[in-house]
């Protein structure tokens, strides 16, 4: 492991290897599978610099391909991309890994299952994610992650405008989000979708937008309106999505 940050301290705890430090390290040991846990600014500096006769160098990146590796792959090193989608806030444990997906990619078919196998003995399972794929990828995660926490940001504000303090509204969230993880896991989509949106409810939609301020309001209308796109697939009647899609597009105009 290239690399003393949270994940690459995690995953080398998990995999039991050894570390150098991604400031410094100019060689690893004969035949390594050299897996580099900095930065991705600094992923190309770092390649500049290694060298490892027989290895093959790994960079740990969701939003960049193989192309941050170039200048290991013009001296002839496989090189690959490994991607855990979990968050590291702080140095996790193995378990962070356990049913944790991987985005993998590499220079080389034998590498690429070499890197299936890594995944699977975290605990985890993987796809490849090629290059061209790797920004949409990473938005994709993006959204699904850090910006879940910013939404809930806006959420907080609001249940503070409702008279909880900050505390009290992480509090009352917390197990809110972990029941509706837990539906997405067993209703998958559209099936975990509840509330107004979901039974057609215009009139508490238009009090909802009476009630929050302005930057919760133009989420919730952007939110709402992919809402109502899971409604229809799960089955709401057209009479009820069109009903929506005015009360909608009456408060986007407003």
């Amino acid at each position: 492991m290239i690399g003393r940050g949270r994940l690459g301290l995690s995953l080398s705890a998990a995999l039991g290897c050894s570390v150098l430090e991604g400031r410094t390290a100019r060689s690893v040991p004969q035949g390594s599978l050299c897996l580099i846990a900095v930065p991705d600014q600094h992923v190309r500096e770092v390649a500049q610099r290694l060298h490892g006769e027989n290895s093959v160098f790994v960079h740990l990146s969701g939003a960049y391909g193989l192309e941050l590796l170039q200048p290991l792959a013009q001296r002839g090193h496989p090189v690959g991309a490994l991607h855990p989608l979990q968050s590291f806030p702080t140095v996790r444990g193995a378990e962070a890994f356990a049913g944790t997906f991987f985005a993998i990619d590499a220079s080389t078919e034998a590498l690429c299952e070499t890197l299936a196998r890594l995944a699977q003995k975290l605990g985890g399972w993987s796809a490849r994610v090629r290059a061209a794929q790797r920004p949409t990828y990473h938005a994709a995660a993006t959204i699904a992650g850090p910006l879940v926490v910013a939404l809930l940001s806006i959420a907080m504000r609001q249940f503070e405008r409702a008279g909880l303090n900050g505390e009290q509204a992480l509090n009352a969230v917390l197990p809110y989000l972990a029941g509706t993880a837990g539906n997405l896991r067993t209703q998958r989509l559209p099936g975990a979708l509840i509330g107004p949106i979901r039974r057609g409810d215009s009139e508490t939609v238009r009090r909802h937008l009476r009630a929050i301020d302005p930057p919760a309001r133009a989420v919730y209308l952007q939110l709402s309106a992919e809402a109502l796109l899971l409604a229809r697939r799960a089955g709401l009647d057209e009479r009820a999505i069109a009903e929506l899609t005015r009360t909608l597009a009456a408060a986007a105009d407003d």
